[in-house]
Formats: structure tokens, C-alpha cells, sequence
């Protein structure tokens, strides 16, 4: 018997076709959310198992702006070889091929493969003040390029409140519709899991935490991905796209800033400004990869110009 299938509540064939279905008609993408997810027992586990604040293991995970930014300072742990032991267990679960037919069952996606690598994914604890704006995922892996076919998302917070945030969110194309992208959000409580296709369209987000000071928005996921898909030829390549929401209602004119709107507009300008920053960053790689290209390509067009006269010159006719 394979020693991970009490860490799972499998679903049988009924139910997986009932899953099955509601994921792939589910509106703008294909998602599905599914509730006890997990043993009980395990969950219980893996939330007693998730590293505290202030450990060591943990503050060398942490992500924020600055050593002074506290409990606004974010966990992202995303090295499996630091995993707590309730984690190494569900990083076996995820790699093994039961688990992986199981989910094909669910999504309809077959062939999925595991990222040993875990880009972009892993143990987060997002605190009060962290927001995800809607955003749209990479889709191929940066080392295999295989193509990414399906976000797993475990929350780990018992007893949270809507109210508190952190809800991941299913956007339309925020471009677009901007105040009305949002078609529906969940609420990361624990054992609940969101499964969703990685596509052109999944856009999707976070709200803003604000949960009591000693709580944060805990999470756990991994990516999965195929060899191939249908129509990949006509797919770009993209890393992570974010769309800054629009700015919230009670901006209207004549209103007068309090220190929490001040503090928002800061916020999102300094989001925008790293971003710019980023695509500098970009930007100046690119210039100095493509520059070198260009030298390379004018030297040997160079060469084969000097090369020209030799063989454009006709021979000396026969005596």
C-alpha cells in the first residue's frame, strides 16, 4: 500500500467527475475550490509544522522592505531541502504518481509533472498590509520550458474571517474591466484548496490582509506542468504580468486624505516604482545581450563583405 495515501481524503470516481466538471465549466477559467482537501490529522500537522516568526529558519525566508518593515516583512520559503518534516511529506505527496493521476482526474489535464525546482512556489505567510494584485503567471518553467498547466494552492489558517483579506480572487482581464474583474473570491481557510488552470486568461489576485497582529495569511502551493499542450505554437512566451487595481471607491472629488488613504497612495506608488525599476533592470540586460549580439553579427558581416571581391571576381578567361 503506498505509505501517502492516508495523507489524502480521496474522492471516488463519482465525486473526481463531479470535480471534473466543475472546474472546466467554472467562469472565466477553469478553478475549482475543494474543502477537506486533506486528512484532518495531516492538516493539523502541517499547521503546527509551519515555522514561526522570529525563528531562525524562518526570518532567513522573509521578504519585505527592510529589516525595520516588522510584521509587514513576508515569509517565502520555496527551498524543499528547508522544509519542515509535515512539508517533506506533502513534497513526496505532490511528486508521487498516484497524486498526479489523481489530479489529472479532477482537471482533465494529463501527463502532469511535478517542479522539484519549486519557481515561484512554496510556504508564504503573507502579513497585515500584504496585497496580490491581479496578476497573470509565467507559463513556461525557466529551466525546462516545459509549459505550466496548473496552480495548487493549500491555505493553513483555521478560523479565518473574510474580513481579514487575503481571499484569493478570479478576475476577468483587469485591463479591461477594470472595477468590475472581479467575478468571485475564496477564503483561505484551512484544508481548503484552490485548483486553477495557468492560461492567457487566469488572472487573479489577493486582497488586502488585515487580519488581528498576531495572524498571518498562510499558504502552501506548487505548480504543475505538461510537455506539451494544444495550440503551444501559437503561445508566447511571458513571465508574471501585474495590473495595479484602480483606485478604491471613496477616492471622489472634494474628499479629504486621512493618514490611511496618504499611506494607500504611497503604497501603490512605490508598488509601481519597483516595478519600473524592475523593467529597467530588464531593459538594460537586454540592451547589453543584444548589443553584443549586433557586434558579433556586423563583425562577420564585415568579414564576409572583405571576402566578397575575391568571389565576386571572375576568374581570368582561358588562352
Amino acid at each position: 500500500m503506498n505509505p501517502l495515501s492516508d495523507l489524502v481524503t480521496w474522492r471516488s470516481d463519482a465525486e473526481c467527475a463531479q470535480l471534473a466538471e466543475r472546474f472546466q465549466s467554472a467562469h472565466p477559467f477553469p478553478h475549482v475550490s475543494i474543502d477537506n482537501f486533506f486528512s484532518p490529522t495531516f492538516v493539523e500537522w502541517l499547521i503546527a509544522d509551519f515555522p514561526k516568526s522570529g525563528n531562525v529558519d524562518y526570518d532567513r525566508f522573509c521578504e519585505g522592505e527592510g529589516e525595520g518593515a516588522g510584521t509587514r516583512r513576508n515569509y517565502a520559503n520555496g527551498t524543499p531541502d528547508a522544509f519542515p518534516p509535515a512539508f517533506r511529506q506533502l513534497d513526496a505527496l505532490s511528486r508521487d504518481p498516484d497524486f498526479l493521476t489523481y489530479l489529472s482526474r479532477i482537471t482533465g489535464i494529463a501527463a502532469l509533472e511535478f517542479d522539484p525546482d519549486y519557481f515561484g512556489a512554496g510556504l508564504r505567510e503573507s502579513r497585515n498590509g500584504a496585497t496580490l494584485p491581479p496578476h497573470l503567471d509565467f507559463n513556461y518553467h525557466p529551466k525546462t520550458l516545459t509549459h505550466r498547466r496548473l496552480n495548487f494552492l493549500l491555505y493553513l489558517n483555521p478560523d479565518w474571517k473574510a474580513e481579514w483579506g487575503g481571499n484569493l480572487e478570479v478576475h476577468l482581464d483587469p485591463n479591461v474591466h477594470r472595477h468590475r474583474s472581479l467575478i468571485s473570491s475564496f477564503v483561505p481557510i484551512a484544508n481548503r484548496v484552490l485548483i486553477f488552470e495557468t492560461s492567457e486568461v487566469s488572472w487573479h489576485a489577493f486582497d488586502r490582509v488585515n487580519a488581528p497582529d498576531d495572524l498571518g495569511r498562510r499558504a502552501w502551493s506548487i505548480y504543475f506542468y505538461t510537455r506539451d499542450r494544444d495550440g503551444s505554437d501559437e503561445i508566447k512566451r511571458r513571465n508574471t504580468e501585474y495590473v495595479e487595481p484602480p483606485l478604491p471607491e471613496r477616492f471622489q472629488p472634494g474628499r479629504v486624505l486621512d493618514e490611511d488613504d496618504v499611506a494607500f497612495l504611497e503604497e501603490i506608488l512605490h508598488r509601481r516604482d519597483l516595478r519600473i525599476a524592475m523593467l529597467y533592470d530588464m531593459r538594460r540586460g537586454f540592451d547589453d545581450k543584444y548589443s553584443r549580439l549586433w557586434n558579433e553579427y556586423e563583425y562577420y558581416l564585415e568579414k564576409y563583405r572583405q571576402s566578397q571581391p575575391s568571389i565576386d571576381t571572375p576568374a581570368d578567361p582561358a588562352p
